[in-house]
């Protein structure tokens, strides 16, 4: 007997698409606003206009069902705006992130299909990328020329393409993943009915556009008539203003990634406020609250393939300590599987394999007539029903609740994103100085094994080679050379004994004095991050205990001190002094307000 958490859909009638949702509140309160950023405030008539005006502009580029158009911009109205007209044209978008390199951009275009992106052309000229039709979003903001009547919008059907969003793959390319307009409408509506979110609510953009998140944060908002707020960029990384700007903006249900939620979660609130839900999702929690909160903690946890959410569960205050709470049991309209190595059911309090069926699952892979991952849904009695392994290894308790385990396979978290390693090893060994090379994960950190090549292996230099080619949740933050790789009994490379390889030497000299009063602020924040006793100026900070989580920790301890740093700065320059230099670059280029 299949033992499976599921609650099936009410009935298989068409779902009101999001775009339908949001035209309903323009025409019922046109006033209301929408969305604000730091810069704008719009509301939901203007929103509409802007919408049609841009969506008119799609279908007069030929634009159709199921193509996909690229959105290239930062997180603001704009993007919204772009990403919803898209959804309005019938078409697909395909979030890129600005932050990346100008080749992930052209491949991640290449590999979509897409011929059409809204941007801004100040943006879009520092791609270097040809090619590609360009519709300004600023247009959007005039209206359409005499003689230029909208095209009529026609009725997106349920099973039509919403998004196209990429995950990473083992085959050294990236996996585009399509997601539908039902898996999106029916996510929606959980997440209405469970956070009973309605027109007098306030709700954030926090994630980047490009991470699926985006589309938990953003369409059930606007399907409810709902206020979106932008998060300043400058919030991103820091706990404390982050939460005096949730309060102080009214806010009353919030997406925060797991690793900064969990630092939200150890400070101090006010015990009054208008904030009841924040959803926390993008990476495992591992700890339940210690203290009662003012609002209720809701734990998400759904792949890509998905449509965001799979399964969900409260985290009450105060839970078995050392032991992380429970991703919880699936949302309505989702089935979960947990099977054996055949695709069998497994007895609850047993491991196994986490299965997910419904009408949540991604159509499959763009370009993968294979499907690997997607299969047919056995245990389902719609038609044509889909489930998809997850590679997440769980266990069922007797209420219900599902337990991660581990993975199946090599793949790890890095900053909320799903990386399989095996995707950065053939671009490291495409590097002149690296023979082979394997990527492990280790400390939420991906860490790359090389043995040297024609010339001696440089690991800064590799770094760079890899953040102009990958983005930077591929890069990896520590690049270890060594002779030879060590092997099992099979002569296949042994990933444990890599993850078991101290990640440098043991400095034998004592550190000198830092620099200069920059480098001084930055290695005491270092030595209060890492609980280190010292701190050498060429130390890695993820060779020495760094994680996503001490960076997050790191930016906190460093804006205390006056000094401006951002996740992304200790990334792209984990070494302390790179890092000094950096900041000391970006202060003498500032353009003074």
């Amino acid at each position: 007997m299949l033992q499976a958490s599921h609650t099936p859909r009410a009935d298989s009638a068409r779902r009101t698409t999001v775009p339908e949702r949001i035209a309903a509140w323009a025409a019922r309160r046109p006033a209301a606003v929408a969305v604000v950023d730091e810069h704008t405030s719009v509301t939901y008539g203007d929103f509409q206009q802007r919408v049609d005006a841009l969506a008119d502009r799609l279908r007069r580029l030929g634009v159709r069902r199921d193509e996909r158009v690229a959105v290239y911009l930062e997180r603001s109205a704009d993007c919204v705006l772009a990403a919803a007209a898209v959804l309005a044209s019938g078409a697909a978008y395909l979030m890129l992130d600005v932050r990346q390199p100008a080749a992930w951009t052209r491949l991640l275009l290449d590999r979509g299909a897409a011929r059409v992106v809204i941007t801004r052309p100040d943006l879009w000229a520092t791609t270097a990328v040809e090619g590609l039709s360009t519709v300004d979003v600023t247009t959007a903001r005039r209206p359409l020329p005499i003689g230029a009547p909208p095209r009529p919008a026609e009725p997106v059907p349920d099973d039509a393409a919403a998004y196209l969003n990429y995950t990473s793959g083992s085959s050294g390319a990236p996996k585009g993943v399509l997601v539908e307009h039902a898996g999106l409408a029916n996510l929606v509506d959980w997440y209405l009915q469970r956070h009973r979110v309605g027109p007098d609510d306030h709700l954030t953009q926090l994630a980047r556009p490009s991470f699926d998140a985006f589309a938990l944060e953003v369409w059930p908002c606007l399907a409810a008539g709902a206020a979106l707020h932008v998060v300043p960029p400058a919030l991103t990384a820091a706990p404390a203003e982050l939460r005096d700007w949730l309060c102080r903006s009214g806010i009353t249900v919030a997406f925060v990634p797991t690793p900064l939620a969990e630092q939200l979660l150890e400070l101090p609130w006010p015990d009054r406020g208008r904030l009841r839900d924040v959803l926390v999702g993008g990476d495992r929690l591992t700890a339940y609250p210690g203290a009662a909160l003012p609002f209720r903690l809701h734990n998400n946890y759904g792949p890509t393939e998905c449509t965001v959410v799979a399964t969900c569960c409260e985290v009450p205050p105060g839970g078995p300590p050392g032991e992380p709470p429970p991703i919880g049991t699936p949302i309505p309209g989702v089935s979960a599987y947990v099977l054996d190595e055949r695709r069998r059911p497994v007895a609850d309090g047993e491991p196994g394999e986490l299965h997910l069926g419904g009408v949540g699952v991604a159509r499959g892979y763009l370009g993968d007539p294979e499907r690997n991952g997607f299969w047919a849904d056995p245990f389902s009695a719609e038609p044509a029903a889909r489930a998809y392994a997850t590679g997440d290894l769980v266990r069922r308790a007797p209420d219900g609740q599902l337990h991660f385990l581990g993975r199946v396979d090599d793949q790890v978290q890095v900053r909320g994103i799903r990386v399989d390693p095996g995707e950065v090893e053939p671009v490291l060994r495409s590097h002149p100085t690296v023979d082979r090379a394997v990527v492990v994960g280790r400390d939420r950190q991906l860490v790359a094994y090389v043995t040297a090549g024609d010339g001696p292996v440089d690991p800064a230099a590799l770094r760079r080679f890899l953040q102009a080619r990958l983005p930077d949740y591929l890069v990896p933050a520590v690049v270890v050379p060594l002779d030879e790789l060590p092997t099992t009994g099979h002569g296949k490379v042994d990933r444990r004994a890599l993850a078991g390889l101290p990640l440098r030497r043991p400095e034998a000299e004592p550190p000198p004095e830092p620099a200069d009063d920059l480098e001084r602020v930055l290695t005491e924040a270092w030595l209060e991050v890492l609980d280190a006793t010292e701190v050498h100026p060429h130390d890695n900070f993820f060779e020495i205990g760094g994680d996503s989580l001490r960076v997050s920790r790191l930016v906190g301890r460093s804006r205390q001190r006056g000094l401006v740093l951002r996740p992304d700065d200790v990334y792209a320059h984990p070494v302390l002094r790179d890092l000094a230099a950096a900041l000391r670059e970006q202060r003498s280029t500032a353009v003074p307000r």
